[in-house]
């Protein structure tokens, strides 16, 4: 039975800290309890499958209806039908989740629940943003900004944030990613261009403004603010790079390199037994990975034949791996050092 006040896994890494247990032991607790379930979590599993197929075949019904009688409909009909749609998958996540139970925060939602009603939330949030696109389309003059798909993020960014205050879980995370990155990037960009008018500088401003989000991200994984730990080092990881990537050289090149010594920076630093280290170890190689045969191929002129650029990228991708290796066990031996008791002389 997982803890009130956390997941099984931060109940037995809390136990591992105090001394009480030691890594392995704590290792056979879970295998012990994960077996057990496994036993009788058949009925559970199947009905898990079931809310997913069932809010698929919403799904599915509502972009049928669309490809066939959507440019008939007025767009009051189209905003409703979308707003009744985001309502019943928003009803449908809270019952999934526990209904009223939920709200009173009462009881620690079961993990299947969890994941259902926070697929079924995420998908309310995107309902919403389609909702506010169909009537912001119709209101703004062309060419106004922000644009309508900047409120649409918006709008959608609102629902996905209170769901996972609500409810929080790995899909709720990743709404509230996508929300916040497209609004990050699509509206930074919008309204530099619309201030500036050169594309260049909006797109670097545009890619600053990611980079800082994913770096934020991450931050607020380390601090405990966010309960996917690992998830949500994945996302900023990704987030970051890819503002890396739109920025003008040679900053592009800079924020790459930085992103990756700043992931590799944190698995080694970050003293947690949550999998958002090993996340940060995963995403570093990458990010190096790709980042540095990118430099060798600008500092070169594009002089470097591909063949080349392939056995820095091997060559690096093999010592980052070993580096990573190496942290890994390293970390990995941490929670086996003996503690004295407190009341130990």
């Amino acid at each position: 039975m997982e803890a009130r006040d956390g997941t099984r896994a931060e109940a037995l890494a809390r136990l591992v800290g105090q001394g009480v247990i030691d890594r392995g032991q704590a290792d056979a607790v879970a295998a012990a309890l994960e077996a057990a379930e496994g036993r009788s979590g058949t009925g559970g599993r199947w009905a898990e499958v079931l809310g997913y197929v069932g809010g698929g075949l919403v799904l599915a019904a509502v972009g049928t209806f669309m490809a066939t009688a959507w440019d008939v409909l007025d767009i009051g009909v189209r905003v409703t039908l979308l707003a009744v749609v985001a309502a019943v998958l928003a009803a449908a996540g809270a019952g999934m989740a526990g209904g009223a139970a939920l709200l009173r925060r009462s009881a620690e939602t079961a993990p299947a629940r969890r994941r259902i009603g926070g697929a079924l939330f995420a998908l309310a949030a995107l309902s919403t943003a389609f909702a506010t696109a169909e009537a912001v389309e119709k209101v703004l003059p062309s060419g106004f900004v922000p644009s309508s798909p900047t409120w649409a993020a918006a709008a959608g960014l609102v629902v996905a944030v209170a769901a996972y205050a609500l409810l929080r879980s790995a899909p709720g995370l990743v709404a509230v990613w996508v929300m916040s990155a497209f609004l990050v990037g699509f509206g930074v960009h919008e309204a530099v261009q619309e201030s500036v008018g050169a594309w260049e500088t909006a797109a670097t401003a545009a890619g600053a403004g990611l980079f800082l989000l994913g770096a934020l991200g991450i931050a607020l994984a380390v601090a405990g603010v966010l309960r996917e730990q690992g998830t949500a080092v994945g996302l900023g990881a990704v987030t970051a790079y890819t503002g890396a990537l739109m920025l003008q050289t040679p900053l592009n090149h800079v924020a790459e390199l930085a992103a990756a010594a700043g992931l590799f920076a944190l698995f080694a630093l970050w003293n947690s037994g949550a999998r958002g280290s090993g996340s940060a170890l995963v995403f570093g190689v990458v990010t190096v990975t790709i980042a540095v045969p990118r430099l060798v191929w600008e500092l070169t002129d594009g002089q470097v034949s591909a063949a080349g650029v392939l056995l820095v990228a091997g060559a690096v991708l093999l010592v980052a791996s070993a580096v990573g290796i190496r942290l890994r066990h390293r970390a990995a031996a941490e929670p086996d050092r003996p503690r004295a008791a407190p009341d130990a002389p």
